[in-house]
């Protein structure tokens, strides 16, 4: 095949791919959540679990703040206390979309971004509400505080844990026809042993998503849902 022909040809399979491309391309909502629906879906009592009314949020900075009301649609920030004294800090974050432009960050980065040195991740198991959850943990630190962290993400109705899974996810949504949501779950605590921490947060997971009403666990833990 000599030049012109291979360029003609060029020209032809780029024109397809982007007419492929066009039609392909995602047009509908994988669900739609009402306005602060984790308010609503996630209980603040449960167990001997609590709101910690004695700890008030600080507001981020302005910057922050528009960044994560671009990528999020919804996100939930909480601290509980026990009848023990301890506490456990939750964090929700929710996206009604996850494409290449707007996703849910790990947490890595973010603490990484506030200064904290951020140990390996790594992968481990929950059990909770019946269920075997996959998870991953990593301890940040910074200065005194330690802080050992249980998360998962989830891309529309899969559980996700690494920036791979959740871009195969939503090609596999793609695919068919729809936008995917994401979130991010995340339980941390401040502890020097790593793996009490662990154990703890283990028994607040269990607590709380046995207290969530079925549907939001499902969506919760990448079990789909409406």
């Amino acid at each position: 095949m000599n030049r012109r022909a291979q360029a003609w040809l060029m020209a032809v399979l780029m024109i397809v791919a982007s007419i492929a491309a066009a039609e392909l391309r995602p047009t509908q909502l994988l669900r739609t959540l009402p306005k602060q629906w984790l308010e609503q879906a996630v209980p603040a009592r449960f167990g001997d679990w609590q709101l910690d009314t004695s700890i008030v949020p600080v507001a981020p900075d302005p910057t922050v703040q528009a960044a994560v009301d671009r990528i999020y649609t919804d996100v939930l920030s909480r601290t509980y206390v026990n009848n023990r004294g301890e506490r456990m800090m939750l964090l929700i974050a929710y996206g009604q979309q996850q494409n290449d432009s707007l996703r849910v960050h790990q947490p890595e980065g973010c603490y990484g971004g506030q200064g904290f040195v951020v140990g390996p991740s790594l992968f481990g198991e929950v059990d909770v509400a019946g269920r075997t959850l996959p998870v991953r943990r990593l301890v940040a630190t910074l200065g005194l505080r330690v802080e050992p962290i249980t998360y998962w993400m989830t891309v529309g109705n899969e559980l996700v844990l690494t920036g791979w899974d959740a871009k195969r996810a939503q090609l596999k949504s793609g695919l068919l026809g729809q936008l995917p949501d994401g979130l991010l779950f995340r339980v941390s605590s401040i502890d020097g042993n790593a793996d009490a921490a662990y154990r703890a947060q283990q028994g607040f997971l269990d607590q709380l998503l046995q207290a969530t009403p079925a549907p939001a666990r499902a969506i919760l833990t990448g079990q789909g849902g409406a």
